[in-house]
């Protein structure tokens, strides 16, 4: 089986029968036409980001889906029938015919790397675990965390050049917002150090979502209820004016709902640190305590 993609035919592949790591090659192969970061592409492996310039790839997060979609177009599976979950609205997949991928909603957003696509792939039931290969994959919580970290040094870098060039007041106040920066960058420098620490400060991030999307949860429901109120009552303008409100507030729900995802898989693992993610520390680190030396030159 083929499918086309500007010009470009892709032969799928029954996904048993390659190796995690072929996999991952071709998935990152089949991003590359999103990425605009060549020269991070030209020597990515399993956990280079898809998103963000630093360090990613430079894909747009809005490419994630089309990205999932490449995915799709390169295996084959036989976990193709749907099966309803007993009183929701999900469904899990089970064997059936031979036929494409399936990629469950929401996955997508935690497939920040190739690597953790072939988890997602390995988590979903579509390839054999293989804890060998999943050792040297860095979770999802350490991409974001360490991210983070080499934005904040490439931050810091790019402001004390730009001070270094000033003069007078101008310079005076470009040293200032320098040493401001510079000390958050120590602080998260600390924070990197200490497991504990980032998970808890996760945890905190995790909380503030949660209160957030519950809010949201509770505003629909309020809504909900002056719908019924007004259907009774036959203000057939007041119900369609509720119901574009309620059509907007599902809209920021879902939005808030998929980045809570995000910050509980990120609270969850930001206190479990392997080799893999003590060495992708240490590199981020590095360059923190490097840019803040820099900055502590200018006066």
């Amino acid at each position: 089986m083929a499918f086309m993609r500007k010009q470009a035919v892709v032969e799928a592949t029954d996904i048993n029968t390659i190796s995690p790591e072929e996999a991952e090659k071709r998935i990152t192969a089949g991003v590359k036409k999103y990425a605009t970061n060549e020269a991070n592409f030209a020597k990515a492996d399993g956990n280079t980001p898809y998103l963000g310039h630093i360090v990613g790839m430079g894909i747009e997060s809005s490419n994630l889906a089309d990205i999932t979609m490449s995915i799709e177009r390169q295996f084959l599976t036989k976990l193709t029938t749907k099966v309803p979950i007993d009183g929701t609205a999900e469904y899990k997949l089970v064997a059936g015919e031979l036929g494409k991928l399936r990629i469950l909603d929401g996955q997508d957003a935690l497939a920040a790397t190739p690597g953790l696509s072939v988890k997602m792939l390995m988590d979903l039931g579509h390839m054999a675990k293989n804890d060998a290969y999943l050792q040297n994959v860095v979770s999802f919580a350490y991409i974001m965390a360490t991210g983070d970290g080499w934005k904040m040094s490439d931050a810091l870098k790019k402001m004390a050049a730009k001070a270094e060039k000033l003069a007078g007041a101008e310079r005076a106040e470009a040293v200032a917002n320098v040493k401001t920066l510079a000390e958050q960058a120590k602080d998260y420098d600390a924070l990197l150090a200490d497991p504990a620490k980032l998970a808890a400060a996760k945890q905190k991030t995790y909380s503030n979502d949660k209160t957030s999307c519950d809010a949201l949860n509770n505003e629909l429901n309020v809504v909900l209820d002056k719908i019924k109120g007004q259907s009774s009552g036959g203000d057939a303008a007041a119900v369609a004016k509720l119901r574009t409100e309620e059509a907007e507030i599902r809209t920021r729900l879902k939005m808030s709902a998929a980045k809570l995802r995000v910050s509980q898989e990120v609270a969850e693992a930001a206190g479990r640190r392997r080799p893999i993610e003590e060495k992708k520390v240490a590199e981020v680190r590095k360059a923190l305590q490097e840019a803040v030396a820099a900055a502590s030159t200018l006066s």
